[in-house]
């Protein structure tokens, strides 16, 4: 009985294999995300837009299961809060903004649905900090209150940054535009674990809207 499982087990599995052979298609990807920081150092929640630009490599091993991995430059990825106060019985409010930009590499695990162009995709993402700057923007009555330097507004860089580590899931929609060229729109959520700074607790999730348009080459 034991013999007969196993042969049907590996009946199944080579009638999988010779169904798909190994195909790759790759392409360049460009898309949107919506930021929200998240952490006790916070203030408050802030929340930012940002660009994507990268490139995507897609593989299937079976006719359902495959791998993509994303690699991808996040353009202007901030996020702001504020606060307020008075001084001298003057009213004023500060708002902190912040541009973080990464360097990704995303290989995420693909589930193909059988007979579908959908498909759902989970992994791990790695994120290397290319740019981190802040920005200290100070609203009062008739510009009454500055700050040391006579300035309403300054901008220093974030120091300290960490690489980012974070759970990626998502999916995607496969639309053949040809023989050789699919357009597949997908979306993403991206699940911080790590802090952005050291020994500050502040984290990034990240919800991401993009198209990749993709090019059979195997």
């Amino acid at each position: 009985m034991k013999n007969i499982f196993t042969s049907i087990i590996l009946i199944l599995f080579l009638s999988n294999i010779s169904y798909s052979q190994f195909k790759m298609k790759v392409g360049p990807t460009l898309g949107l995300n919506f930021n929200i920081g998240t952490g006790s150092d916070l203030n408050e929640t802030a929340t930012g837009l940002g660009l994507l630009i990268g490139a995507q490599v897609d593989m299937n091993f079976t006719r359902t299961i495959g791998l993509i991995t994303n690699v991808q430059f996040y353009d202007n990825r901030s996020g702001s809060s504020s606060s307020e106060g008075t001084q001298s019985g003057i009213s004023y409010s500060i708002t902190s903004s912040s541009s973080l930009a990464y360097f990704m590499i995303e290989p995420l695990f693909k589930l193909d649905l059988t007979g579908s162009r959908l498909y759902f995709v989970m992994g791990p993402m790695v994120g290397f900090n290319i740019e981190a700057s802040s920005e200290l923007r100070l609203t009062s009555q008739n510009n009454r209150l500055t700050f040391t330097d006579g300035s309403t507004k300054i901008k220093q860089s974030i120091k300290n940054t960490l690489v980012r580590f974070g759970i990626k899931t998502g999916a995607g929609y496969n639309i053949p535009l040809s023989r050789l060229v699919e357009l597949t729109p997908q979306l993403y959520f991206e699940y911080g674990l790590t802090n952005i700074q050291s020994n500050v607790s502040a984290r990034i999730l990240t919800f991401q809207a993009l198209v990749t348009a993709k090019f059979n080459i195997l």
